[in-house]
């Protein structure tokens, strides 16, 4: 049976990890994600709709590793397209973590790489 994101609609996705990691070309780590990214389309200066298609990307991709982090909470890697302003929409794997003190359990964005680096 394929699951998706528990409480996709309610992800968190933080700003400043889409403006100072995955589409930084400064970062040490994120300057990879930055150069895959901009070649569909994506950079600083459009960085909300990235987050918007994160936030899609969230509720139509497949959940396709679960790993519990006692006593933290459970990671999930979801995998699925990337809407992207040229429509080319690469295949992604999204790290999500739901921390175990979360009383509304949503999860929390941590990294996004392209499904070809796994």
């Amino acid at each position: 049976m394929m699951t998706r994101l528990h409480n996709c609609s309610k992800a968190i996705i933080s700003r400043n990890k889409i403006e100072n990691y995955l589409l930084n070309f400064d970062h040490r780590e994120g300057k990879s994600k930055a150069m895959f990214f901009s070649k569909f389309g994506y950079s600083l200066a459009n960085s909300a709709e990235f987050l918007e298609a994160l936030r899609l990307s969230a509720c139509e991709s497949l959940v396709v590793q679960i790993e519990k982090r006692p006593p933290f909470g459970t990671r999930i890697t979801t995998e699925g397209s990337l809407r992207t302003p040229d429509t080319r929409n690469p295949r992604v794997l999204i790290g999500w973590f739901f921390d175990i003190n979360d009383p509304e359990n949503m999860p929390r964005l941590i990294t996004v790489i392209p499904a070809t680096a796994k």
